[in-house]
C-alpha cells in the first residue's frame, strides 16, 4: 500500500525539491507550521524512507565538459548483470545511472573532456562486457530540462521555468577546495554554513563566498531532493521519442507542454536515433499511457514513433568529479 502523504507533507516535499537549502523558519512559513513541526515531519520522511537524501544538481559543462549517453540490452545472466552493475559504479565521469524493464536494460550518462576521452571509456566496456551486451547505442547530450517534482501535489499553477544542465559548455576554473565543497555539497546539499567550514578547514563566509560564485556560474544548478517515489505509489517511465522534423517553433511547444504537465521531471534532448526522452512519473502504465496518448495527439505531425522503459533503478553518481576537472 502506498505511503499516505498529507497536504503538509506534500508542500514540505515540494518546497524541499525547489531549494532543499530552504531555513526551516522559511519552509515553516510556506506550509503554515511551527519550525519545530517542520523539523520533525522531515525527520520523520527521513526515517519512513520517503526523502533518501538532499541532493545538490551540479553541471559539468560550466566546468569544461560534455555529456554522453550510453544504452545496453544485456544477456539474461544475473550474475554478469551483477557484475555490469558493479563496475559501472566506479567508471571515471559516471554522472547517473539506470536499469529498466523494456527498450533498453540498462542506460547511463557520463560527463568527459572530449569525444576521443568518452570514445577511450565506450570501447572499454564494450569490450570488457562483450559477451552479455546484445544490443548497444550511444548519444551526446543537447541539453537537460529538470523540472521541480510537480506531481507531489494534486493540484499545481505554478509553473516554474525548468533547471538546465548540459548544453554550453564554459570552462570555468575551480579550485581544489571547490571541489571538496562540491562533493560535500552532493552528499547532503542540506549541510550547513558551520558544518560545511569545519569540515572542509576554513570559515564559513569563504564557504559562504564560493557557493555564491559556483551558483552564479551555474556549477551548481539546484539543490533538491531525491525520494523514494515507489513508496508513494509512483512508477518513473522513460519515453524515448522519434520526431518527423521539430521546428523551432515545435520545439517551444513541447517545452511549454512539458513546464505545464505536472508528470513530467526531464526532458532530454540528444543527439541519437531518437530525438527527446522524457521522464514521466505516473501510478500506473495506463496513467503512463494517457500522457503519450495526449502527447502524440497534440504532436500528431510531428511525431513518427515511440519506445519506452520503465525505470528500476535511478542512481546519481558524482563521486569522480574531481578526477576529471
Amino acid at each position: 500500500m502506498a505511503y499516505k502523504l498529507d497536504l503538509v507533507n506534500k508542500k514540505i516535499l515540494y518546497e524541499l525539491d525547489k531549494n532543499a537549502r530552504i531555513s526551516d523558519s522559511q519552509l515553516a512559513k510556506k506550509v503554515n507550521r511551527s519550525r519545530e513541526a517542520v523539523r520533525n515531519r522531515i525527520k520523520k520522511l527521513q526515517d519512513d524512507g520517503i526523502i533518501l537524501n538532499f541532493i545538490t544538481s551540479i553541471n559539468p559543462s560550466k566546468v569544461g565538459c560534455m555529456f554522453f549517453k550510453m544504452y545496453f540490452q544485456l544477456a539474461n545472466i544475473p550474475e554478469e548483470r551483477e557484475k555490469f552493475y558493479e563496475y559501472f559504479k566506479q567508471l571515471p565521469g559516471l554522472y547517473w545511472f539506470g536499469g529498466n524493464d523494456g527498450v533498453w536494460d540498462f542506460h547511463a550518462a557520463f560527463y568527459a573532456k572530449d569525444v576521443e576521452e568518452f570514445n577511450k571509456l565506450k570501447n572499454k566496456v564494450f569490450t570488457d562486457f562483450r559477451h552479455i551486451i546484445i544490443k548497444r547505442d550511444v548519444g551526446v547530450l543537447i541539453n537537460t530540462r529538470q523540472y521541480v517534482k510537480k506531481y507531489l501535489l494534486d493540484h499545481n499553477t505554478e509553473f516554474l521555468e525548468p533547471t538546465m544542465f548540459g548544453d554550453k559548455i564554459e570552462h570555468n576554473k575551480i579550485d581544489d577546495l571547490d571541489k571538496r565543497l562540491l562533493s560535500a555539497l552532493f552528499q547532503n546539499a542540506r549541510a550547513s554554513l558551520v558544518y560545511l567550514s569545519q569540515k572542509l578547514g576554513c570559515s564559513v563566509d569563504i564557504i559562504r563566498n564560493k557557493m555564491k560564485r559556483m551558483h552564479e556560474l551555474g556549477i551548481i544548478m539546484q539543490y533538491r531532493i531525491a525520494i523514494d517515489y515507489t513508496k508513494l505509489g509512483y512508477e518513473m517511465f522513460k519515453a524515448f521519442v522519434y520526431f518527423h522534423n521539430l521546428s523551432e517553433l515545435d520545439e517551444k511547444k513541447l517545452f511549454q507542454y512539458a513546464k505545464q504537465n505536472n508528470k513530467i521531471v526531464y526532458l532530454i534532448r540528444q543527439l541519437s536515433a531518437w530525438d527527446v526522452e522524457l521522464e514521466i512519473m505516473a501510478k500506473s502504465y495506463e496513467e503512463f499511457n494517457e500522457i503519450i496518448n495526449d502527447i502524440r495527439h497534440k504532436f500528431a505531425e510531428d511525431i513518427r514513433n515511440y519506445e519506452f522503459a520503465l525505470m528500476r533503478d535511478d542512481i546519481w553518481s558524482f563521486e569522480n568529479f574531481k578526477l576529471l576537472v
